[in-house]
């Protein structure tokens, strides 16, 4: 499929996608692009409590160091 830019920049195919898909495109190393869609994904999400002015985690619940990294590091990987 080969797909032309107009004067702004903006690529559009009715077969690609529906209009206002959100896309994250990539230059490869042979000069060529790479599209892909961007989809929403549910992300886990924990109330902090304020003890004494302070924020803390809810009982009970006491991530690594690790798994705050890599989900950090998973979010920026999405983007």
């Amino acid at each position: 499929m080969k797909l032309v830019a107009d004067s702004r920049g903006r690529l559009t195919c009715v077969d690609l996608s529906p209009p206002s898909q959100p896309f994250s495109a990539e230059r490869k190393s042979d000069g060529s692009i790479r599209l892909v869609e961007l989809t929403e994904q549910e992300v886990p999400v924990v109330k902090l409590r304020h003890v004494n002015g302070k924020l803390h985690w809810p009982k009970g619940f006491a991530p690594k160091r690790e798994q705050i990294v890599a989900a950090i590091r998973a979010d920026r990987a999405a983007r």
